[in-house]
């Protein structure tokens, strides 16, 4: 082989080693970016999760409250909030201008669903599977549901056959869609003590479905609230905290991410 040949030869071996340093090189470059990028998104998102428990905290001490010194109305109202840069929206809600699911009978739930849209038929199945989801025994209801029916539905559980502990749980009853449940959800707690609602908290629609059903509709307010915070970073990372507090003992019963739906 000549020496001009040799030489090329070292040439093209040289050339390919420069590609290969310089595809290297590349990746490293990008998997630094990369995270670099993930670690301030995390450090974004530690930052909002901080600052939505915070503004579940601020509302807490809005609840103990007195006169002029409230800020936030219990009524679903969102309020803008500045912690730490950040701006938290924040809403209250009194839980007694709800239904209380486990002590609601079938045909104020069936009126409910019905409220919302869903056919008479429907509505009436899912209320009877509701109330087989958390009575004790195992008799079924006319359009209820039973461990077989949610077994031949394929189904890995079937009903609780106790009380709902979290209004998350109407999920797993047997017939319901996360469309139904987004609509009367914010209709239903576990968090009150009778079977009335507040007419001066509750939305008049559901207003308008308890008084065509129940005379009186007057329930106690005050016992349990539940409180939603939401904090979105300077990069758009959005934490939402979702609580339930008993404000007699400032006990927090429920204590969730919320889901981001934006």
């Amino acid at each position: 082989m000549s020496r001009r040949s040799e030489e090329g030869i070292a040439l093209i071996a040289v050339l390919w080693a420069l590609t290969l340093l310089s595809v290297i090189a590349a990746a490293l470059i990008v998997e630094t970016h990369s995270g670099t990028r993930i670690a301030r998104n995390m450090a974004d998102n530690a930052v909002a999760r901080a600052a939505a428990d915070a503004g579940i905290q601020r509302a807490i001490l809005d609840l103990h409250a007195l006169g002029r010194n409230k800020k936030f109305r219990a009524d679903g109202t969102v309020y803008g909030w500045r912690f730490a840069d950040r701006n938290v929206r924040i809403s209250v809600r009194d839980e007694s201008g709800k239904v209380n699911l486990n002590r609601a009978p079938e045909e104020l739930l069936a009126a409910i669903f019905g409220s919302v849209g869903v056919d008479p038929g429907r509505a009436q199945s899912l209320a009877d599977a509701i109330a087989d989801f958390r009575d004790a025994d195992h008799f079924k209801h006319l359009n209820g549901a039973e461990d077989a029916d949610y077994r031949a539905a394929g189904l890995s559980w079937g009903p609780k056959n106790a009380p709902f502990e979290d209004i998350a749980e109407l999920r797993q009853v047997i017939g319901m869609t996360p469309e139904i449940y987004e609509r009367v959800v914010p209709d239903l707690t576990v968090y009150t003590l009778g079977t009335a609602i507040n007419p001066d908290l509750a939305s008049e629609r559901l207003n308008a479905t308890v008084r065509r059903l129940f005379k009186s509709v007057l329930g106690v307010s005050g016992i349990a609230y539940s409180i939603r915070a939401e904090a979105k970073g300077p990069n758009g990372g959005l934490f939402i905290r979702e609580a339930v507090v008993e404000l007699g003992r400032t006990r927090i019963v429920a204590w969730r991410q919320g889901d981001v739906t934006n």
